[in-house]
């Protein structure tokens, strides 16, 4: 076992600054590095976030896209359910009674944002850009909200089907309820897409911006 003995003390100023000067330019070196490699972990986790959210944006826009085909049906079966309903009222025979009442959900996906804030991500992220994603998902849950009404007023307007089995003795009052659900149902539909159809451009955008 090798023991060293201790460095001798500087005998002079001139020998002391230099001793000092060498210690804290090894300490900035390592103060230096230690913030570059800090630097590389967070542009690599801000690249992770962003990458795994136009990802997530990309696959939403898809799902918009299907739903709004299943709209354009849904509001033609609606119709077509408001028509047997005048019938009924007009105690005119039913025609057509065959009736497909199918409600489509968009299911629009936030894994990747919810992710990116508790991880930090969005913390080393411009502002602007994180304004924008916020942009996006604070609209994308105002679709949600109204997809979900458009779902409830669905189901209130399903339980009128009930009438077509008698026709005869359908109550007319229950008739104009009946109406009025249909109608309450697709006027939330024309919501839930002028909604969408915002939700779209705004994700566009999002996948446009550099």
């Amino acid at each position: 076992m090798e023991i060293h003995q201790p460095r001798p003390l500087a005998h002079s100023w001139g020998e002391l600054t230099r001793e000092l000067a060498v210690i804290t330019a090894g300490v900035l070196i390592a103060l230096a590095f230690d913030g570059i490699v800090r630097w590389v972990d967070h542009r690599r986790l801000v690249s992770e976030a962003l990458g795994n959210i136009h990802s997530e944006l990309a696959d939403n826009v898809r799902e918009l896209e299907g739903l709004f085909t299943a709209i354009v049906k849904e509001r033609r079966n609606l119709e077509h359910a408001s028509d047997l309903a005048q019938m009924l009222l007009d105690q005119r025979r039913v025609e057509n009674m065959t009736l497909s009442l199918e409600f489509h959900g968009a299911e629009l996906k936030e894994a990747s944002r919810t992710t990116a804030e508790v991880t930090g991500a969005f913390g080393y992220m411009d502002y602007a850009e994180v304004e924008r994603i916020a942009a996006v998902y604070g609209l994308q849950n105002a679709f949600n909200r109204a997809q979900e009404r458009a779902n409830q007023n669905f189901v209130e307007a399903l339980a009128g089907v009930r009438l077509l089995s008698s026709p005869d003795k359908a109550d007319p009052a229950q008739v104009r309820v009946w109406q009025g659900q249909i109608a309450l149902t697709m006027a939330s539909l024309t919501i839930e897409e002028q909604i969408g159809q915002q939700l779209l451009k705004r994700y566009s955008s999002a996948l446009e911006a550099p």
